[in-house]
């Protein structure tokens, strides 16, 4: 027959997982927001990129130039049309429309804090004109926490980004700096592309990139073919860095001089990577050949998936606000409540599981004599 103490273990094991129970619903009740790590320096990085995304707005309708509401229904301006005579790769709407908004920065900011940087590293930074919103964003960052950049762009854009001749990355560059909104500007540029050297765009476009580099006083790397591209940027980012080898290399797009060759998309991880794993790649490009040198690198594309690892929302309609979103603030426990409840629950387990666990052990004991006696 079945002791009473054997009857009530059961009751006494249900009535303290209900009270577990009871006590995580308080917790999670009474969460609250949190200020995430680094909030003012992001917050201050958003609101810079935030003032240069109003900047370019005011620029373009100064100019008279009409936004397409159904494509950019933010009324950014910084969704270029489908097509242009300097649009050099298929683009992908959802994610330019994710990467226009100010809080990149912050994410940037975070991304930066993760590789150590402190006010005057030496920064590589290599963009395209594919995502002119995470360019300002990462300018922002620069600027906010006071690194020292040497950028390279390439000025071709994919569809949906800054391929309007007429106003090219290079463009809003110089108008972000002219406004005193951004200081960084390029140090060198490419026409982009295939090769890096506007392969498959036509001549006319080929001209038009580069009359976008004459005009705002940018030295232009040419190249012949993609290997000499790339030697090119690594030679150009060592001169330029004066020996100083930099604190960590920024990569923005997919441009074929970073990647190295398209096939590597699939290959480099987004986001921040201390090193990156060997791999039998087709070529490296700067953004690997940085990598080997020991330089921790931050690639920003697949920018829909970077924007929920990050709490962003992917493809919004309306231009988000500085300080919104898990980069800055998440519900958080209160640990005062945590601590609180940890040591009661683990107090009353111990008074009523202590003369169970007694008598087990007792037990235990009394079994071991009999046995050893018999034996």
């Amino acid at each position: 027959m079945m002791s009473r103490s054997g009857r009530r273990r059961p009751l006494i094991l249900f009535g303290l997982a209900v009270l577990a129970v009871l006590l995580q619903g308080a917790l999670e009740l009474t969460r609250r927001p949190v200020r995430q790590r680094d909030y003012a320096e992001k917050l201050t990085a958003a609101q810079k990129a935030d003032e240069a995304f109003t900047t370019l707005r005011r620029h373009l309708r100064m100019e008279g130039a009409e936004i397409d509401k159904v494509n950019d229904p933010a009324g950014t301006g910084l969704v270029g049309p489908e097509f242009s005579l300097v649009t050099n790769a298929r683009g992908d709407l959802e994610a330019k429309l994710t990467s226009l908004n100010p809080n990149w920065a912050a994410v940037v900011v975070e991304l930066f804090n993760r590789a150590g940087l402190r006010p005057g590293d030496p920064v590589a930074v290599a963009v395209t004109g594919s995502f002119p919103g995470l360019n300002v964003a990462v300018y922002a960052a620069l600027e906010t926490m006071e690194l020292s950049p040497v950028v390279v762009t390439s000025v071709g854009a994919s569809m949906w980004g800054a391929n309007d001749p007429s106003f090219t990355w290079l463009d809003m560059e110089r108008i972000l700096r002219e406004e005193r909104v951004l200081h960084v500007r390029s140090a060198a540029a490419t026409l982009g592309g295939g090769d890096d050297m506007g392969q498959g765009l036509s001549p006319e476009g080929r001209r038009l990139l580069e009359a976008s580099i004459a005009r705002n006083g940018v030295p232009l790397l040419g190249s012949q073919n993609i290997e000499e591209a790339i030697s090119k940027r690594m030679s150009f980012f060592d001169e330029a860095l004066r020996g100083r080898v930099p604190k960590c290399f920024v990569n923005v797009g997919g441009g074929v001089a970073s990647l190295g060759s398209s096939q590597n998309r699939i290959l480099i991880p987004r986001g921040y990577a201390e090193t990156l794993e060997a791999k039998n790649w087709p070529r490296k490009g700067t953004l690997t050949l940085m990598s080997d040198r020991g330089v921790p690198v931050i690639h920003l594309l697949e920018v829909a998936s970077l924007a929920r690892e990050y709490g962003l929302p992917v493809a919004p309609d309306y231009l988000p606000e500085p300080g919104e979103g898990e980069i800055f603030v998440r519900d958080g426990y209160r640990l005062e409540l945590v601590a609180i409840f940890l040591v009661l629950y683990g107090a009353l387990c111990a008074v009523v599981l202590a003369p169970e666990v007694r008598r087990n052990l007792l037990g235990a004991v009394r079994f071991r004599r009999r046995a050893g006696g018999a034996a």
